[in-house]
């Protein structure tokens, strides 16, 4: 294995989250105040080292040969990175492409949380938070009425979020740290058609052990 980038920014001051409710016109869930009070953004990635012998190489092929996310694992194999708060809530630069409508066509509907809401303004709800690759992010669906926020993978370059399930930020966080931050681990574990629909997905140490090949737990 091969660390090619780690950075960790510091501590938000409690001034700086006081700024960013009030922007928002509502209070952060605790979660999120945890994390930020720890760090104001991280980068981390690794990969298997190119220059592997030939026989760990065929040993790595075969662990990942159903990995859901194809990449190339001697580029990039686990990716954690996590926006800065203001970013992640504001910046458009990462907001959802929005939605063009034709003058005669009707905008569609989407069902959430036991709520229907205009696919436009649900959108406007999804706030990417840990950019995996360019293909998938997850993302906080932002509802300042709820005292928790729920998240979401967003998959299609980003554009699309119907298949996924649903899980909290100290769940997400226990199971990308428990699978070395894998990115085939994310599309495994939340790359559900509709997924949202089934109970929140709570960490649970089995599901992310299973996600995780022997490779990485052995001698080499």
């Amino acid at each position: 294995m091969e660390l090619t980038s780690f950075d960790v920014g510091a501590p938000l001051p409690e001034a700086a989250l006081a700024e960013v409710e009030e922007r928002l016109g509502a209070d952060l869930p605790d979660s999120l105040r945890r994390l930020y009070r720890s760090l104001s953004h991280t980068t981390l990635r690794w990969r298997f080292r190119p220059d592997l012998d030939e026989q760990t190489r065929v040993v790595v092929a075969e662990e990942f040969a159903k990995a859901v996310s194809r990449h190339n694992l001697y580029t990039t194999a686990g990716v954690i990175q996590i926006l800065p708060l203001e970013k992640m809530l504001f910046d458009e630069e990462y907001a959802l492409p929005r939605l063009e409508l034709d003058e005669e066509e009707e905008e569609e509907q989407f069902e959430f949380d036991g709520h229907s809401y205009p696919e436009s303004e649900f959108e406007r709800m999804l706030r990417p938070f840990d950019l995996v690759d360019g293909f998938h992010a997850m993302a906080f669906v932002v509802q300042p009425s709820n005292e928790d926020w729920k998240m979401m993978l967003l998959n299609d370059y980003w554009a699309s979020y119907e298949d996924s399930r649903v899980t909290y930020l100290d769940d997400y966080l226990e199971y990308i740290i428990a699978t070395w931050g894998l990115v085939n681990a994310r599309a495994e574990l939340f790359g559900e058609y509709r997924g949202d629909r089934r109970p929140v997905l709570r960490f649970d140490p089995a599901l992310a052990a299973a996600r995780v090949p022997s490779i990485l737990s052995s001698a080499t």
